[in-house]
């Protein structure tokens, strides 16, 4: 059986075959093409917005950097004020040191204690102390410079977090027998009132000791010894 087409049946079928291809094309290769091109779109926005909060984060750099240069000077300027980290050895050096070529007084009797951790309080009658509150504290969190978070949120840096207590600080209790002229002992006791350096008079106490010296003449020599008998703390501090 022979089937003829007419005219109008081939352009229909010709019309169809157009269209099919147009789908096709469309379906399987514009489509993908727009989809990709939407996502690559949000991917763009996507990075526009990280690289502005990075652009925010550099702008803020400087002021990062100079909040964190100056909080270095005040420690590094804290810790000229505190002894070293020492042992033993090294404490008994010092203060033998100090008391024979400062002052001219002899020491003996000289006990060195354990150090340990410091454990220091804020004074009595300080804001700290009243209210708990230190206006160190808020100063350095008023003056530090804004961070910005991954979500976008502006957070404060927690440069004043030391502030809560003290970080790498020890004492050791030093308790001393020193002799020598009474000018001198008083000379000590005026300086350690007055030092710049971390170390807190204790306690002391003052005495005389007489030692008899017979001669061979039957005449015996009195010689007075001023005593002074103290007790320090050196506080020190880890590099």
């Amino acid at each position: 059986m022979k089937v003829e087409l007419t005219q109008r049946d081939k352009k229909l079928l010709t019309f169809l075959g157009v269209f099919v291809i147009v789908v096709c094309i469309g379906y399987w290769g514009i489509l993908p093409q727009i989809k990709g091109a939407q996502e690559y779109k949000d991917d763009i926005e996507e990075q526009r917005t990280l690289r502005d909060v990075y652009d925010q984060k550099i702008a803020l750099l400087v002021g990062v950097q100079a909040n964190n240069d100056e909080l270095e000077d005040l420690i590094s300027g804290a810790k000229e004020n505190y002894y070293p980290v020492m042992d033993s050895d090294a404490i008994d050096k010092l203060i033998t040191n100090t008391v024979i070529n400062n002052y001219k007084l002899m020491a003996y009797d000289l006990i060195i204690g354990e150090r340990n951790i410091a454990e220091l309080g804020p004074y009595i009658y300080s804001k700290k102390s009243l209210t708990g509150k230190s206006d160190a504290k808020q100063k350095a969190l008023s003056s530090a410079a804004p961070v910005i978070g991954e979500d976008g949120m502006t957070l404060f840096s927690d440069v004043a977090a030391a502030d809560a207590g003290t970080v790498g600080i020890y004492k050791v209790a030093v308790s001393m027998r020193l002799s020598g002229d009474k000018l001198n002992i008083s000379k000590l006791l005026d300086d350690l009132a007055l030092t710049k350096k971390k170390l807190r008079l204790v306690n002391y106490s003052t005495e005389t000791e007489e030692t008899i010296i017979p001669h061979n003449d039957g005449n015996d020599e009195i010689l007075v010894n001023n005593i002074l008998n103290l007790t320090v703390e050196l506080y020190m501090c880890a590099d």
